[in-house]
Formats: structure tokens, sequence, C-alpha cells
């Protein structure tokens, strides 16, 4: 598991804070309804964009893959799934950069004991106002990361990362 897939420091009620540096990623946009993501749109997404990265070899940073989500309207949302980039190979099979900026996440490791992604996310939202976070949603709404030899036929394993102020 990569630095950035371990559990994170100073946790409190299973939760803390942790800063992003900005990336560069490259990957795919996927936008939709909720009942297209729960029929398995995103996995399909997820497993397309880590079959890219296992192609691309040591040409793309082992990391995370990374989601990065804009919920803005009530029947659905525009999500990015992407790997970080090498410039020199950042292109392939229609894949599209993109550029996140430095940040600061409310976050928590999801395990597949951990019930439902949704719950966790709300739970996650409850403690921020216990600790007087605010969700920052300028540049996103939600950040995901997920081990890139993760099973996506699998229960979820990954961080649930919400940018705050």
């Amino acid at each position: 598991m990569c630095e950035w897939c371990g559990a994170p420091h100073g946790l409190r009620e299973g939760f803390s804070v942790v800063e992003r540096p900005a990336q560069a990623l490259v990957g795919r946009i996927w936008d939709g309804t909720y009942s297209q993501a729960a029929a398995g749109a995103i996995v399909a997404v997820l497993k397309e964009v880590q079959a890219f990265a296992g192609a691309r070899g040591s040409a793309l940073w082992a990391g995370p893959i990374v989601g990065v989500s804009w919920n803005e309207r009530p029947d659905g949302f525009r999500t990015f799934v992407g790997v970080e980039r090498d410039d020199a190979k950042a292109s392939g099979a229609g894949m599209v950069p993109l550029d996140v900026p430095a940040l600061r996440f409310a976050t928590a490791w999801h395990d597949a004991g951990d019930g439902d992604v949704l719950d966790h996310y709300e739970a996650m939202l409850a403690w921020m106002e216990r600790e007087g976070l605010a969700w920052d949603r300028r540049a996103m709404h939600h950040r995901e990361e997920y081990p890139l030899h993760a099973d996506f036929s699998a229960a979820p394993v990954l961080r649930l990362m919400v940018p705050v102020t």
C-alpha cells in the first residue's frame, strides 16, 4: 500500500485532517445519474483507469487512483477518475488531464466492513461540524483515493475525503 493509502495520523472518532499537494492527473470524466452510478458505471470507469495505469507501467507513479466529484444537480453528479500523470506520456485512449489544487481534507479510511459509503460520508460531515470544520466546495465536492491494485468487484475499499476550511 502506498504512503497516501495508509492510515491517516491524528485520528479522532475515526476521522482526521490531511493535506494533499497539487497534482497533475490524467483519466476519464463521467457524468451521469445516481442510479447509473449504483448500477456500476463508476466501477467501470475505475477499472478502465486502473487498466490504463497498469498498461503504462513505470510511466505513471504507482500512487492511488483518484476520484474527484462535483455534485452539481439533484439527480446525479460529474466525476473525474485518474492517476498522476507523466507529462511526457500522459495521453492515451481518450484520457484527459486534470490539474487538482493543493487542498486540506477531512478524511477517513473506508474498508469493506465499514458499511455503506454514503453513511460513512454522513458520519464524516457530522464529525466536521463537531470539529468546527467547514465544507469547502469551491474546487470539488469530494475526493476519493483507491489503492492502485484495488479489487473493484469486491466491497469498496477507499479513502473518503471532503475538502475543508
